[in-house]
């Protein structure tokens, strides 16, 4: 009987060994791909401004031509988390069509992350590590546990997952150390095949100064209204897509519509993952306006992309998007500049993913570590606000107006109260349709 558990034991570590290297390699994949079908785009101006045409738009049709066969894959990291919460397993059995589909959609050079894709692939993979671990344990020394094919009926008999241990204590000490494992088995193959890495620890000389402290109010309205903004892209996006347009015509027309944007700038493509670092950098060179439209644009591609079936990650685009916003909004402001965008971003990214720790993280990784004060003080506050005042039409748009105030007072740019009060009217005049055609 030990040396059975022994044997199970074993199998458990090296399985989670693999699921760890299968997935960084699932990632070092995702890159490859872009770069082999990208590289001469982004590198060279061999090919010209044309050839997202040409990657866009056919891939475009393969995607939605996929979607209108198998469903709507990847699925996010929400869905996963649900069906695990609901059910208490991910169903594993569709994971090639998450892992097919998701590449697709990279590849092509959509404005998405590989989270959603690796989460499904991962957690997939997790899923039948413990079924097999569960079958393990009800049929005893029955078969071979390396080679021996697991039925759905032995499944329906055996314990449950947390049966499996003595007490809650074993259970975590158990699963962290598998995990522990599988962190060791992905950074094998980071060191194996190296890829450009765009998270670490920055440093940046900060002019700290008192007017950001005043300058904090209009920064932090403004990162909270362009979060709530992302956030509602998603809805807005699946009401404006007309469902009785053909899956396979969505996704072709979407890719027309993506290269048609890299027109702006090739930054509108893509995750941004490995841009966000350069970009910090870049973007104080470039106008107030043009950053804003890269801000918009992202979002819109990001969010109307997934609505039409290019469907990935949306952490690194909003993470993007509310860098550029950020910046802009820092060139109008007196005080560090620096300062006022970590503001915005921290708050926008906040309000986004809804979790202050996680955003604490991704940030610390992606801008100085001097601003570390800042964003905890900005993410905890915002986690605040969100919980105490759930956003509601009027309430943003009550937020432009106070916002707009602000601005004046601080003597901002005159345009800037002239593209808050647009938003506002925009906004007051969608509410009231809403109102009356409900």
């Amino acid at each position: 009987m030990k040396f059975w558990r022994l044997k199970i034991g074993i199998y458990a570590v090296v399985w989670s060994l693999i699921i760890g290297m299968l997935t960084a390699a699932y990632l070092n994949l995702v890159n490859w791909v872009i770069d082999l079908v990208w590289h001469q785009y982004l590198d060279t101006t061999v090919g010209g401004k044309w050839y997202p045409f040409l990657v866009c738009i056919p891939l475009g049709f393969l995607i939605g031509f996929l979607n209108e066969r198998w469903g709507n894959y990847p699925l996010t990291i929400e869905q996963v988390l649900t069906q695990v919460r609901m059910k208490g397993q991910l169903n594993y059995h569709n994971w090639w069509k998450s892992f097919i589909l998701g590449l697709l959609a990279l590849g092509a050079g959509g404005s998405i992350g590989p989270e959603a894709s690796t989460t499904v692939l991962t957690s997939s993979m997790i899923n039948w590590l413990g079924d097999r671990l569960r079958w393990a344990a009800s049929m005893r020394q029955e078969f071979s546990l390396w080679h021996g094919k697991m039925q759905t009926q032995d499944l329906a008999g055996a314990p449950r997952f947390s049966q499996l241990f003595k007490n809650k204590y074993q259970r975590v000490l158990v699963i962290s150390g598998l995990v522990g494992i599988g962190i060791i088995g992905a950074t094998i193959v980071f060191k194996l095949f190296p890829e450009e890495g765009v998270f670490g620890i920055h440093h940046r000389i900060i002019d700290w100064e008192w007017i950001n402290l005043l300058t904090s109010i209009p920064t932090l309205i403004i990162g909270i209204a362009f979060g709530w903004l992302f956030v509602h892209l998603e809805n807005w996006a699946a009401l404006i897509i007309n469902a009785k347009i053909s899956k396979i015509w969505q996704g072709g027309i979407f890719g027309l519509i993506l290269a048609v944007s890299s027109l702006i700038t090739s930054d509108i493509m893509f995750s941004g993952e490995f841009r966000i670092v350069p970009f910090t950098h870049e973007a104080f060179n470039h106008s107030i306006t043009f950053l804003l439209v890269v801000a918009l644009v992202k979002a819109v591609m990001s969010n109307v992309g997934f609505a039409m079936g290019w469907r990935g990650g949306t952490i690194f685009p909003a993470i993007f998007s509310s860098v550029a916003v950020g910046t802009a909004c820092a060139m109008m402001l007196p005080g560090d500049v620096r300062v006022n965008a970590i503001v915005v971003i921290a708050a926008s990214l906040t309000f986004i993913l809804e979790k202050p720790l996680l955003t604490i993280i991704l940030l610390l990784l992606l801008v100085p570590i001097e601003l570390a004060p800042v964003i905890i003080l900005v993410c905890f506050l915002v986690g605040r606000i969100i919980k105490l005042f759930p956003a509601s039409e009027q309430k943003i748009f009550n937020i432009f107006c106070i916002t707009r105030k602000i601005m004046y007072l601080l003597s901002v740019k005159n345009y800037l109260n002239f593209v808050l009060l647009i938003s506002s009217c925009l906004y007051e005049k969608s509410h009231v349709s809403l109102l009356k055609n409900n």
